[in-house]
């Protein structure tokens, strides 16, 4: 009974110490920082698109510094349970190298640029891992001051975008991009960034107030990129949401009204998601044919250790999509990469959420299921996401008892 009380003694003073770091910004200990600024503006960058989708984006270059920034001073560890993850998916990195850069060498295609090669593909993967190994270093030099910093900078991002939805359309279609390149990137960063505020409010005890509205913002965002997995997505984070933590749903709803008030953009999103959510585009095309599924049916010889990612040239006459990639993530890692490559992804993934509750892990399948109808492993903030996910497993609020059932 003693040593119960001592444990929850020194542990409200910690508490209390996450909530009072997760409502406070100090600018200046932050400009004392200067990986977490370069982190920040990696972050406030990332809405931006500049060049042709594929093709690095000036954003995604403040990674470069960043990388030997964060590595300096690193004592050359990690907790266990950021490393296991870690190496999960650095293996899976290396076989998609091997995959794709051995069909470059079988074929003699060392095209770098295309989709009618191989050359570049495995670079997408080795930043993504690159990306996840610095948000684990910056949380194990800056803590829970990462965290709530991140989460700050998403909430401000999300409300730029909403001010700037009112004055910049981003596309001529009734779909909005803003600065997208297209509506469905915009529905896929408006559900991540959802997933980010409520994975990081429920572990910083952040403001329900102010997750509320950055929430209502997020759906605002895929209501106006009139992405059906984007809507759908955020439609089951938010059930999830309230289910975890019923006070939300109040705060939600009154900042769900005040939006809808607003008319202009919002009008018009909800017209055109109801819009799309009725139509049929192509009724002679089952979901399955549409997405490129049957690719893999008609190719069984590569299910294994996968064709490659690139070069879809080679299944032009085979497939109903033509030379266009496979528009799922499951079905591009089954494909490409075969079951080995699969296998490899889904044991990182496995050990991604292990050891985390229920219904932290929860928050992440909204994510993890529009990858299903998009191919969205390419996308920074997936992996931004994950990287969070990860570190807030080591955070009191989030980690799972021991005894306690997964």
């Amino acid at each position: 009974m003693v040593s119960t009380a001592t444990s929850r003694a020194t542990q409200a003073p910690a508490r209390a110490a996450v909530v009072r770091l997760a409502d406070t910004f100090d600018l200046r200990e932050v400009m004392r920082r200067p990986a977490l600024v370069v982190w920040c503006l990696f972050l406030i960058s990332q809405p931006f698109y500049v060049l042709t989708s594929g093709l690095p984006q000036p954003g995604d270059f403040l990674l470069l510094p960043l990388i030997p920034m964060a590595l300096a001073g690193w004592n050359r560890r990690l907790p266990a349970a950021s490393m296991s993850p870690l190496r999960a998916l650095l293996l899976f990195t290396i076989w998609v190298c091997l995959v794709d850069w051995g069909w470059a060498a079988i074929t003699g295609n060392f095209g770098f640029f295309g989709k009618d090669t191989f050359m570049l593909f495995p670079f997408y993967y080795i930043y993504n891992a690159m990306l996840v190994f610095v948000a684990l270093l910056l949380y194990q030099r800056h803590g829970t001051r990462f965290l709530t910093l991140t989460m700050q900078v998403v909430l401000l991002i999300v409300g730029s975008q909403i001010v700037l939805s009112f004055f910049w359309f981003g596309s001529r279609s009734v779909r909005s991009t803003i600065f997208f390149n297209n509506p469905n990137q915009l529905g896929y960063y408006a559900l991540l960034s959802a997933c980010t505020i409520a994975l990081c409010q429920r572990t910083l005890r952040y403001s329900i107030w102010k997750s509320s509205v950055g929430l209502a913002g997020c759906m605002y965002l895929a209501l106006l990129s009139a992405s059906k997995a984007a809507v759908a997505g955020a439609v089951i984070l938010f059930a999830l949401t309230i289910i975890t933590n019923p006070r939300i749903i109040l705060v939600m709803a009154l900042a769900t009204a005040g939006m809808l008030s607003l008319g202009g953009p919002i009008e018009r999103a909800l017209e055109t998601t109801a819009q799309r959510l009725q139509t049929d585009r192509r009724p002679q095309w089952s979901f399955f044919e549409e997405r490129g599924y049957d690719r893999i049916q008609n190719h069984p010889e590569y299910v294994l250790f996968g064709a490659g990612e690139g070069a879809t040239t080679r299944f032009a006459e085979t497939t109903i999509i033509g030379t266009h990639e496979i528009h799922s993530s499951a079905g591009t890692l089954l494909f490409a990469y075969g079951i080995v490559g699969a296998t490899m992804f889904f044991a990182f993934l496995w050990r991604t959420i292990r050891g985390a509750g229920l219904r932290s892990s929860l928050m992440m399948l909204p994510a993890l299921a529009y990858t299903v109808a998009h191919q969205g492993l390419r996308f920074n903030s997936l992996w931004v996401l994950v990287g969070l996910f990860i570190v807030l497993k080591q955070e009191p609020g989030i980690r799972r008892r021991p005894g306690a059932p997964p």
